[in-house]
């Protein structure tokens, strides 16, 4: 077998140049090679149906029919993946036009797979699951018949066999509603492992018990949200929502599902009876047949042999229809597959080992001489000890007065966030300060969001409080006796999303707990991106909602909920505003609307949507290149600071592409529409002012302006009197394609400014980094916690997966 590289490397294009020109043996490995890969996609997309079969042949074949389409033999996956989409979306179409073969009081065909049996019984037998690895196997029967093209492609794509825009290419979408429907699937996925958590529970809930009378036995999308439903309202069963470990992380190196042997060896005779030609031409129909169909006899000879006593286990399985004695056995060795052979073994079959992520996190540098040392992570972490300027790699210095301590975790935190495009961006870690000086530092894990409290000298006091269940962190206020956190938790609605909730925690215990989105308003909340603030007596939250029914179904904008300390809703605020919001920021203000920014995607730029939402008019702060789920100009995981002087003004951070020209789009007959093109291919950083929360002063002043280097995840936030910290990490040898750069990470940049824009002191390139709000403590010092690890900006996050740590530093900057 010829080893094809994941990402189309040169052996791969070598192929596919040689099998254009009729090299008959070039075309037989290029198909042999990509063969698991459409097993895969279109057995799960079909849910282990008997057309499994014919939709892989047909799929060959046209790939095989059509491959002098092919202009970029480096693209050939992506093309093979999006024919195989084709084909799968046409066999249900014909599925569902077509009468059913047999009636009432008559057997199914012997071919005729139990719907989801197959394929799902195929991964449980071969593959030899985990617990969470089975239970989410086993969910994927619950979802809808619409989701199926998208796992089949997402779970590649966890597996780390398929990039993000192979999957959005195959789907015939951009890269943002990719993003949208991989979101609404993951979001149903982990209402359903819940659902086979519940139903598999010993000893079963009793309610459960009665409910699951009238199931009839077989997984649907119908009875996976009335089995949800309990879940969420009964006390026994809302347990098994928390642990839940994210999906991707359970995907990471998932092995392919080999292809069974049995209808292998019944295509064998079809193809060993086609005599090929004997001219290296353009091949002919019947050799196209038969490459297709010897593809797969190929796979079915390379594993026969010895494993014949498992497979008979397998064979004897009533699930597993289609495995024969001759079974393939697909061994999991790190990200590669060993396959069993007889004879002399095919080429590249040994197994590669798991990469190292590049993301890998690494210990953080302390000052030589220093009596600090790192604590050990442990279920009760204590305080750190004395901490140190870090001292930073080469081209790295030690701003004056920046010293770094750590803090042991009690769960570990996956630091990363796939992005636009997937790249990297860290997941946010919300650092705030409480009035009398105490610290709180809010951070996601696998049993909810962890809110670790920390003294006045940033050392650890007493065990975290953990709000189960919740998802994101989506903004944190920190009080006196305890905090507020805007979240996402559990939902019941039309796409099987989270909903946005604020929740209030005294002392340790739960206060209260509003949702913020619902049936009512017709809105959910996949991913908040969000901000929220409090003005001494009512709480702000600003974010990112997705319309559930009404005008705006389907579509996704963004709200502003006022809360009253005790939990009620307030007046004031909208429910939808800017388009695709793309990043949001917000400022408290007592008795009047809160100061707030959005990037809009439909009017192209950032605005001022202070008390005002998103009319068509609000005021232009910068215009940018935006579409629909991107913006050329960002905040730091579309989640901005708003600064604000003594005298009034108000001074934010983005990245930006900025604008060389804006206009009207003609063909939008709202007259809302703006196109926009970008006036670099880079990032730069950008600071805006205001002359007061509803009007922009000026245009932007730009800190940067290098063609060549990208500058990502810029901050703002006061620093000392009249100045501004601004930072950034700026990336060299930049490379952009479709609004995302990749490049060689130079380093983080920290840069004073007044308000003017104008630098106050030289930048300082650090050895740390910033993942989210930073906080400023009672004497003008800035604070914030990071994971120490080194960032890898050379390509998107190739699985989705995060790496994760038990360490997080916490960095205190003095003026």
């Amino acid at each position: 077998m010829q080893a094809v590289d994941r990402n189309g490397g040169a052996e791969q294009a070598a192929l596919v140049v040689a099998a254009q020109r009729g090299d008959r043996r070039a075309l037989d490995e290029l198909t042999a090679g990509c063969l698991p890969l459409v097993y895969n996609i279109v057995g799960r997309a079909l849910d282990g149906h008997h057309d499994v079969d014919d939709v892989v042949q047909e799929t060959l074949m046209r790939a095989v029919d059509r491959l002098g389409d092919v202009r970029d033999p480096s693209a050939f996956r992506a093309w093979l993946v999006a024919i195989a989409v084709r084909q799968v979306r046409d066999r249900w179409r014909m599925r569902q036009a077509r009468p059913a073969a047999y009636g009432p009081g008559l057997d199914a065909p012997p071919d005729a797979a139990d719907p989801g049996a197959d394929f799902v019984d195929l991964t449980l037998l071969q593959l030899e699951l985990s617990d969470q690895r089975r239970e989410t196997v086993l969910a994927t029967r619950w979802l809808d018949p619409d989701d199926r093209d998208v796992l089949a492609l997402w779970w590649l794509e966890a597996a780390g066999e398929l990039s993000r825009a192979e999957l959005a290419g195959a789907l015939g979408l951009t890269a943002g509603h990719a993003s949208v429907r991989v979101q609404r699937l993951k979001s149903r996925l982990e209402t359903a492992r819940t659902v086979v958590r519940a139903l598999a529970a010993t000893p079963p809930c009793a309610d459960l018990a009665g409910l699951a009378r009238r199931w009839d036995g077989r997984p649907s999308s119908a009875w996976r949200k009335q089995f949800a439903r309990h879940t969420r309202e009964c006390v026994i069963c809302a347990a098994h929502w928390q642990g839940l470990v994210p999906t991707e992380r359970l995907l990471a190196n998932f092995a392919l599902v080999a292809v069974p042997a049995l209808p292998a060896a019944k295509w064998t005779t079809t193809a060993l009876s086609a005599a090929p030609p004997s001219t290296p031409s353009a091949p002919s129909a019947v050799a196209k047949q038969t490459v297709a169909k010897r593809a797969v006899a190929r796979r079915a000879r390379t594993r026969s042999g010895s494993h014949a006593a498992r497979s008979g286990r397998l064979a004897s399985h009533a699930g597993a229809k289609l495995v024969g004695a001759a079974m393939a056995l697909a061994v999991v060795a790190g990200t590669g597959m060993v396959y069993a052979v007889s004879g002399p073994a095919p080429r590249n079959v040994a197994a590669t080992t798991a990469p190292t992520p590049p993301w890998a996190d690494t210990p953080e540098p302390i000052t030589s001489g220093s009596s600090a040392s790192s604590p050990s992570p442990s279920s009760s972490p204590s305080a750190s000890a004395t901490a140190s300027p870090p001292a930073g790699p080469a081209g790295t210095s030690a701003a004056p007065g920046l010293t770094v301590s750590k803090l042991g975790l009690p769960s570990s935190l996956s630091y990363l966030t796939p992005g636009y495009n997937q790249m990297p961006e860290w997941t946010r870690v919300d650092t705030e300060v409480a009035p009398d000086g105490s610290v709180r530092v809010a951070w996601p894990s696998a049993d909810g969001v962890h809110v670790t409290s920390l003294s006045a000298s940033l050392e650890r006091r007493g065990p975290d409080t953990v709000v189960p269940g919740a998802r994101e962190v989506g903004g944190l206020v920190a009080h006196d006796d305890g905090f507020a956190l805007l979240t996402r938790v559990p939902d019941g609605n039309k796409w099987g999303e989270t909903a946005a909730a604020l929740i209030r925690y005294r002392n340790g215990t739960l206060a209260f707990s509003t949702k913020l989105t619902g049936t009512a308003s017709n809105d959910t909340a996949p991913g908040l991106d969000g901000q929220l603030k409090w003005d001494g007596s009512r709480y702000g939250a600003y974010f990112v909602v997705h319309g559930a029914g009404g005008p705006a179904d389907g579509h996704f904008g963004d709200k502003l909920a006022y809360v009253s300390a005790s939990g009620g809703s307030l007046p004031g605020g909208w429910n939808w505003g800017c388009s695709h919001n793309e990043g949001i920021a917000l400022y408290p203000e007592p008795n009047r609307p809160f100061t707030s920014l959005c990037f809009d995607d439909w009017r192209s730029g950032l605005f001022v949507s202070t008390g005002i939402g998103a009319p068509d008019e609000a005021p232009v702060v910068q215009r940018e290149k935006c579409w629909a789920g991107y913006c050329g100009g960002t905040f730091p995981g579309r989640a901005g600071n708003l600064v604000k002087s003594s005298s009034g003004q108000y001074a934010t951070a983005f990245a930006s592409r900025g604008a060389a020209s804006a206009v009207k789009n003609s063909a939008d007959s709202s007259g809302r529409g703006w196109s926009v093109s970008a006036r670099t291919d880079t990032h730069q950083v950008a600071v805006a002012f205001l002359k007061n929360g509803s009007t922009p002063a000026g245009k932007p002043v730009l800190l940067t302006d290098e063609a060549g280097a990208d500058h990502v995840n810029v901050r703002i936030a006061p620093y000392g009197k009249n100045r501004l910290l601004v930072s950034w990490e700026r990336v060299t040898g930049a490379t952009c394609k479709d609004g995302s750069c990749t490049g060689t990470f130079a380093g983080t940049h920290l840069r004073v400014i007044d308000w003017s824009g104008n630098a106050v002191s030289a930048d300082r390139v650090v050895d740390a980094r910033i993942a989210g709000d930073i906080a400023v403590l009672p004497d003008g010092s800035l604070a914030w916690a990071f994971a120490q690890a080194t960032p890898d900006y050379s390509a998107p996050m190739s699985s989705g997966a995060s790496p994760a740590t038990s360490t997080l530093s916490i960095a205190r900057l003095s003026g």
